[in-house]
Parts: C-alpha cells; structure tokens; sequence
C-alpha cells in the first residue's frame, strides 16, 4: 500500500515547527508569533508544491514513521 506524502508531510512539518516555536521562543506578541509559525509552514508547503514533493508515493510504513517523528520532535523539544 502506497501513500502520497501530502499528509504525512504535513503533519511532520506541523510537528517539527511546533517543537522549535516551543524550544526557541520569541519574545514578541501573539500575533506575530502565530502569523510567523503559519508563515513559516506556508513557505515550507509552497516549497514543497513547487518541486513536487507532496506528489512522491511512499509505502505507508515511510508515511507512519513521518507522522511519528513529527510528533516525537514536537513532544521532545518542549
């Protein structure tokens, strides 16, 4: 069974960018902090999209391991 790696992507990026928004903090306003955290996985996506990344089909053990590191990243860097 294959995947395509748009979700796993995803939520890797979401995860990976969580935990270092959490370990290296700015100390700024709510508002910049979030419009920076949802830019930065904007650029990242776009990036993506622009070299066809998202389309590459990965067994789906790949796609798991992905969304689980995602999370581990985020879980281990708080």
């Amino acid at each position: 069974m294959y995947w395509k790696l748009r979700i796993p992507l995803f939520l890797f990026v979401l995860g990976t960018v969580s935990g270092l928004a959490q370990k290296y903090p700015i100390n700024t306003s709510y508002f910049i902090r979030s419009t920076l955290f949802i830019g930065l996985i904007g650029i990242i996506f776009t990036i993506f999209e622009k070299t066809k990344l998202n389309k590459k089909k990965v067994h789906f053990i790949i796609g798991i391991g992905l969304i689980i590191l995602g999370f581990l990243i985020d879980f281990l860097m708080v």
